[in-house]
């Protein structure tokens, strides 16, 4: 009885193997050749090199009880060096087939070229030299069991390998290789991609293909730019059931063809308002920063200042562009959201921005608008600069009392009286603490830590808009269990900045004593400088206590001289119970997007790309007080000798930096009034 071997267990690639066995014929005519003990056209060679071919006619044997071969599937996970071609395995798809062929080509180092690729047939020839070099593979599509199978295939090379470069190495096919480098490492640069590959594949490829394959790669990762303004009205409705009393809303723009495209969205989560009315000061910064990557615009932010002065951001925006129309908008949001009526008891701290300043001065008419003195300063340094000026400048908007200012104002007049007038057409009670209101417990003269918002947030900034806002929330997420959990271990009644500032309130403690007036009454002398302070209203008549909510270097003489701590004077803004409750809160999770539901909006088209008047400009604009470390190698000097060179100052800004942000509820469809696009257009706003 002959032997039989069941067709699942043969290797059509080991011809001489089967060929000393005899078979029962099968359905499967390829395999009854295989098994003939004679010569056929349709073997040629031995080994790797033999040429075979299937034939495409269906097989019209009757004898269905025996096994028809079942042919191998094509498995893409596998790695791409040992992906090969196979007579008769079985692909997908013609592209799945075109990948496995390249990954083929490039690590073999031979030339492919597709001669024929369409949806029914495919046929890959050598690209060196077609007509000598036998390589060939040849397939078509079965419609009967939906895939690309191999017919015939040569799998000889006659030519000369070479791995210094491949047609095949497309930008296409270096995206996919890249995604999961990417993942790990975002801010892969071209120089390190060139290095990389040449590593990997000994390929030299050039620096605008591995700028084009890092694009690409993160379109894979992020998703289409088109995609995520499709998207956008499912992600504001996701967040709303996820995060319930949260505040979402999205604008469009409806065009004359009836097209709609994003206008803005709103993000305010109801566990960052909740924290904010309980345990925050109510100081606001407000502040906008450009989108970097495909995603154009910007995106207006609206940052607070938890017990620990850390940032606490509140709300975020993003917009087409920061004009007045849009920072209305923003500011209405945010103080619907967090119930700031007229803005009675509020500060903001901001830029010069001209549609800032008149949207607060709409929205919020009795708020105290303090401008940055680092933007006043970067102005005045323009026309003024030198370390006089700069020192004048700051002593002048640190002074806490109007005396104080008019003697440091009166020294930059006798240095330049239009230096003078410079400063005091710029409203000094904005930017000078000694005109500060009372009681908000912030002396900050900066609006830096809205400034350090922005730069937590640089590397979400250049991704689409749905991947950078879902950075944000994962970020705030984070943040909010965090310090919660920070806040539990926080040992004692006082936050650790609130003790920090003290301290170095407290410098000079040493050359101050008290002399006592009356019960909590004290006069605190140094030469001739003397402060009144009253330790049971907390004043001190140079303004600093009020102002920070910290006592003063005068307030702490006067308090040890009567044994007490001047921690139990600290303002309870600071206090532990105050940090804990405005984390007590919880930002709840997402689902992904393949469980969003779908809102049924018109799915809005990315914003049309504002072009600016003029030629672009190819130079990078460097801030007034920026110095690179270049100058600094070249003149020989280090950032401690920095200050004593006029034309190279720097002025740290102190500031206790963490991390924030804030999120989404109610969900509206809005668009622009024609009043409004117009005003957007002329510029006015």
């Amino acid at each position: 009885m002959d032997e039989v071997f069941e067709p699942d267990t043969i290797d059509v690639q080991v011809y001489d193997f089967v060929k000393t066995k005899s078979v029962s014929r099968c359905k499967d005519e390829f395999l009854n050749v295989l098994c003939e003990d004679s010569d056929d056209e349709l073997v040629e060679g031995e080994g790797e090199n033999a040429r075979v071919e299937l034939d495409d006619e269906e097989n019209t044997d009757e004898s269905s009880d025996e096994d028809e071969i079942i042919y191998s599937i094509h498995n893409p996970k596998v790695k791409w060096n040992v992906m090969k071609p196979v007579i008769g395995e079985r692909y997908e798809s013609r592209h799945e087939l075109k990948l496995c062929l390249t990954n083929y080509s490039i690590y073999k180092g031979y030339k492919i070229r597709f001669k024929k690729c369409d949806s029914v047939r495919l046929v890959a020839v050598c690209a060196s030299d077609p007509k000598k070099c036998p390589f060939m593979v040849r397939a078509s599509w079965m419609s009967t069991e939906k895939s690309f199978q191999v017919k015939k295939m040569n799998d000889r090379h006659t030519c000369v390998r070479n791995f210094s470069s491949s047609r095949l190495m497309n930008p296409t096919w270096l995206a996919k290789q890249f995604v999961k480098e990417l993942v790990r490492k975002p801010k892969l640069k071209c120089k390190e991609m060139q290095a990389i590959i040449q590593s990997k594949f000994h390929c030299k490829v050039s620096w605008s293909k591995c700028y084009r394959s890092r694009c690409r790669a993160l379109s894979l990762i992020d998703g289409n730019l088109s995609d995520h303004y499709a998207r956008v009205w499912d992600y504001g409705h996701e967040l709303m059931r996820s995060n319930p009393g949260s505040t979402v809303r999205i604008s469009v723009n409806i065009n004359p063809d009836q097209t709609t495209t994003f206008h803005r969205i709103y993000v305010c989560f109801k566990a960052i308002k909740d924290g904010w009315k309980i345990g925050c000061r109510r100081v606001i910064g407000l502040d906008g920063c450009f989108l970097k990557g495909q995603c154009k615009g910007e995106l207006l932010t609206a940052i607070g200042r938890d017990a620990n002065n850390q940032i606490y951001p509140i709300a975020w925006d993003v917009v087409e562009v920061e004009n007045k129309v849009n920072w209305t908008w923003f500011l209405e949001l945010v103080s619907e959201d967090l119930s700031l009526d007229v803005g009675k008891g509020l500060c903001v701290i901001s830029d010069q921005h001209k549609g800032l300043v008149e949207a607060t001065k709409d929205i919020l008419p009795h708020v105290e608008h303090r401008q940055c003195a680092r933007h006043i300063y970067a102005n005045f340094r323009k026309v003024y600069s030198g370390i006089q000026f700069r020192n004048m400048f700051w002593a002048a908007a640190k002074s806490t009392t109007e005396g104080d200012f008019k003697i440091n104002m009166d020294r930059i007049k006798t240095l330049s009286e239009g230096a003078y007038d410079h400063l005091m057409a710029r409203e000094p009670h904005t930017w000078c603490r000694a005109f500060f209101s009372s009681g908000l417990a912030c002396e900050s003269v900066e609006n830096g830590i809205a400034e350090c918002f922005n730069a937590v947030i640089v590397d979400a900034r250049k991704k689409p808009l749905l991947a950078m806002l879902e950075e944000i929330r994962l970020y705030m997420m984070e943040r909010f269990y965090n310090l919660r959990e920070e806040a539990q271990k926080l040992e004692g009644d006082v936050c650790e900045a609130a003790l920090l500032k003290m301290e170095e309130f407290a410098e000079d403690i040493r050359t101050w004593y008290a002399v006592p007036s009356g019960v909590n009454s004290y006069e605190i002398r140094n030469g001739f400088q003397s402060y009144g302070v009253d330790l049971e209203h907390h004043y001190c008549s140079c303004r600093l206590w009020d102002i920070a909510g910290i006592p003063c270097v005068h307030a702490q003489v006067a308090i040890l001289y009567t044994n007490q701590d001047p921690k139990e004077f600290i303002s309870t803004w600071f206090s532990k119970s105050n940090y804990m409750a405005t984390y007590q809160s919880n930002i709840l999770p997402v689902n992904g997007s393949n469980l969003w539901e779908e809102t049924g909006y018109t799915k809005p088209l990315p914003p049309t790309a504002r072009r600016m008047p003029g030629r672009p400009s190819v130079k990078r604009r460097r801030h007034s007080n920026y110095t690179t470390q270049d100058i600094l190698d070249c003149l020989g000097i280090n950032e401690e000798e920095l200050y004593e060179f006029e034309g190279l100052k720097h002025v740290p800004v102190d500031l206790n930096i963490s991390q924030g942000f804030e999120f989404p509820s109610q969900l509206t469809v809005e668009t622009l009034t024609e009043n409004e696009e117009d005003l957007e257009q002329e510029g006015v706003c």
